[in-house]
């Protein structure tokens, strides 16, 4: 049986990109919001610029995730780039009313999701059989 795999889709390449720049910026947030919370206030302006930062790149994983998951048929791995997007939205909002315990707990169930997603995006393209080559079954 001849297995063909298939060669990464431009949509896969920039899903994959764009969830990966989003998984480091979400680590550098995560690096500057530990530096604010023991005692670094001088870093706080860092941390919301890289907020927004992390909004667009969650975004862009998202849109280039709905176009990669049409076309690999991945309806979870859509869905996943969608909620680190939305979680992203939440996570904004939060630090915005400055309601700070809640703030930490969710931004690292975002980190942690943003890595995942630049995990998923890492996976191999779809392979195919193709029919000319499949195997016939034998008549005996």
């Amino acid at each position: 049986m001849a297995v063909v795999t298939l060669e990464p889709l431009l949509s896969h390449k920039v899903f994959r990109w764009a969830s990966g720049v989003s998984a480091l910026v979400a680590l550098a947030m995560l690096g500057l919001g530990v530096a604010v919370w023991l005692g670094q206030p001088t870093l706080l302006g860092s941390h919301q610029a890289t907020g927004y930062v992390f909004m667009v790149t969650t975004l862009i994983a998202a849109l280039s995730s709905l176009s990669y998951g049409r076309q690999a048929r991945k309806k979870g791995l859509v869905m996943h780039g969608f909620s680190v997007f939305g979680l992203a939205v939440v996570q904004f909002a939060i630090g915005e009313l400055h309601w700070r315990p809640p703030h930490i707990i969710l931004g690292i169930l975002v980190c942690i999701a943003a890595v995942a997603l630049f995990t998923l995006s890492l996976r191999r393209p779809p392979s195919v059989v193709t029919a000319a080559t499949a195997p016939r079954p034998h008549a005996d």
